[in-house]
């Protein structure tokens, strides 16, 4: 899978959590199967979509947050990855809707 992320990226986050290639790896796997279930189960009007079409457009922001939980998880610091996980789902409900 192709994420929208440029490699010096990757690196950098990479870097931060301090992963080995093997845990690195490991994490973009687990995010690509995580897409991959939420693709099976998405609305009605994306059905005509491809998975690499919805994933080439996904949202930056979204893929550094999964990457930092699943990241944690795989860098042996699992309450750390609860904890931002909570946060970013407070966040998300708490954001206001995009104005029409």
């Amino acid at each position: 899978m192709k994420f929208p992320v440029d490699d010096t990226t990757l690196s950098a986050w990479t870097s931060l959590l301090n992963l080995t290639e093997e845990q690195t790896a490991a994490t973009l796997e687990e995010i690509e199967q995580t897409l991959r279930v939420g693709y099976v189960h998405r609305p009605t009007e994306l059905r005509h979509l491809s998975f690499e079409k919805l994933t080439a457009e996904m949202d930056i922001d979204e893929l550094a947050l999964m990457f930092l939980v699943i990241g944690l998880r795989q860098a042996g610091h699992p309450e750390a990855a609860n904890a931002v996980e909570i946060r970013g789902l407070v966040a998300r409900l708490e954001a206001k809707p995009p104005s029409d």
